[in-house]
């Protein structure tokens, strides 16, 4: 009878330690755009000429549809309805967190293509991010002005990170798929 509860104990517990733990995560990110100016103060933000160019999108790949709701569509709402603000991208999908080798970024593009640039999410250790941005400000019929948001940054789950520059704000919620 020992043996028989000892078995059966054992096999209640097998798949506790066998099934792995799962790398795929939901990644939602929301682009805006500042529209304050006196936030900008006396510095100058603009792309600086000997940085690499933002990666094309032909580097990109693309994930997982859209899935389930969006978390942070209130607080798009809330920007939006703020007047300061202009949301450029509000996107959501799915993939798995990978060595940096093995993904690629995915490309994040608003639709007149003022604010274009990359976004990459992988797993070294701990969860990472990479942001390359560049928001397009055209002044007549001028060229005007390119600002860039470039960071790396260690992130966690369930954490909402922020990225901030004085012309765009970028929110950025991970979570591990299924868990919201």
């Amino acid at each position: 009878m020992k043996r028989i509860f000892f078995l059966t104990a054992l096999l209640c517990l097998v798949p506790a330690y066998a099934a792995p733990g799962t790398n795929v995560y939901d990644v939602e990110v929301l682009v805006f755009e500042n529209r304050i100016p006196e936030l900008e103060g006396s510095e100058l933000w603009t792309a600086e000429r000997n940085r690499p160019p933002v990666p094309e999108p032909s580097t990109t790949a693309a994930y997982g549809a859209a899935v389930g709701d969006l978390a942070l569509k209130n607080a798009a709402a809330a920007l939006e309805r703020a007047g300061q603000y202009r949301v450029l991208v509000h996107q959501r999908w799915r993939q798995a967190a990978e060595e940096k080798s093995a993904t690629k970024p995915v490309w994040l593009r608003n639709p007149d293509g003022q604010m274009e640039g990359s976004f990459r999410f992988y797993m070294s250790r701990f969860l990472h991010v990479d942001l390359d941005l560049i928001l397009r400000e055209k002044s007549g019929d001028a060229a005007g002005v390119n600002y860039r948001l470039a960071e790396h940054r260690r992130v966690k789950t369930q954490e909402l990170q922020y990225f901030d520059h004085p012309k765009l704000g970028v929110l950025v919620r991970i979570t591990q798929a299924g868990k919201d």
